[in-house]
């Protein structure tokens, strides 16, 4: 299956993003105003020479906590650009989008693409739910279709009770279910998500991980995504990312890479214990977002 990727080329569909020899580093501001690094600790590596190939399908990205998930999802969604080596995002190099922000009809391109749902993101608006979720069908890829997806997106995320309700009067929940519908109704070729709902109750989030994975290999659109919750990373994904703080990440089918045996490898810690570290995490998200 091939696709445009918006300069002229049309390119394999399965061949979503590849890691070419990628590093990438964050650096600590300093404290005066030179500009310089002063001192040794305020490099932090994430990523050395990271060479990796994601499919198309569903995907699930597994780590422990600060391994670089989020890092990791943004250099592949032309988000953040790598230190050294490239990215590939449906053959094109990333690199390609570094001005997006400064130039508007790149970023469009970018976002034909791939979309991004942020971890915790918020938003305000004059305009209801309804009508925000009528207007990205407008502009999105979906032509005379919109409208049957967009009713089969509004009963399948259950926004039929808020759509007359605007962004900042929903509860957390509701919205992260709004921008997940936002994202799929704009019709990008690859959709990221980074903790998209764990401000969800546990059977809301089976719902609407099921339909994203109904979604994604009936409409071969790609869905990448990282979730604290590994129950649903096992049930939920055709393949799965597991990285490793002392060795190379793991990625296949799910069934293979989802063992006791990997699991406790990449996390250092019994099986039975991550868990646990899942569910106070989500509670640690959950206490913040009610500050």
């Amino acid at each position: 299956m091939s696709l445009d990727t918006g300069n002229g080329q049309a390119v394999d569909r399965d061949k979503v993003v590849r890691f070419h020899e990628v590093s990438f580093y964050f650096c600590d501001l300093p404290d005066d105003d030179t500009g310089e690094i002063e001192a040794a600790g305020t490099v932090n590596q994430v990523f050395t020479q990271l060479d990796l190939e994601l499919p198309s399908g569903m995907l699930s990205v597994v780590g422990e906590n600060g391994i670089g998930k989020s890092t990791l999802l943004m250099l592949a969604g032309a988000r953040l650009i790598p230190t050294n080596g490239r990215v590939t995002l449906f053959g094109r190099d990333t690199n390609e989008f570094a001005e997006a922000h400064q130039r508007p009809e790149l970023e469009e391109e970018r976002n034909r693409l791939v979309s991004v749902i942020y971890q915790n993101m918020e938003f305000e608006t004059n305009e209801s739910i309804g009508t925000l979720l009528e207007a990205v069908a407008e502009m999105g890829n979906f032509g005379g279709s919109s409208d049957e997806f967009l009713s089969e997106l509004r009963s399948a995320l259950e926004l039929d009770p808020v759509l007359n309700k605007r962004m900042q009067e929903l509860s957390k929940g509701q919205l992260q279910r709004a921008v997940i519908a936002f994202s799929l109704l704009y019709g990008s070729h690859l959709v990221i998500m980074d903790e998209p709902v764990f401000a969800l109750e546990q059977p809301q989030k089976e719902r609407t991980f099921e339909y994203l994975l109904d979604y994604s290999r009936r409409s071969g659109t790609s869905i990448y995504y990282s979730a604290h919750d590994l129950d649903l990373t096992q049930k939920y994904s055709d393949t799965m990312l597991l990285l490793q703080k002392n060795d190379a990440p793991l990625i296949g089918p799910t069934s293979q890479i989802y063992t006791r045996d990997n699991l406790e490898q990449a996390f250092q810690a019994p099986l039975d214990t991550l868990y646990r570290r899942d569910y106070l995490y989500r509670e640690m998200l959950m206490h913040t977002l009610k500050r």
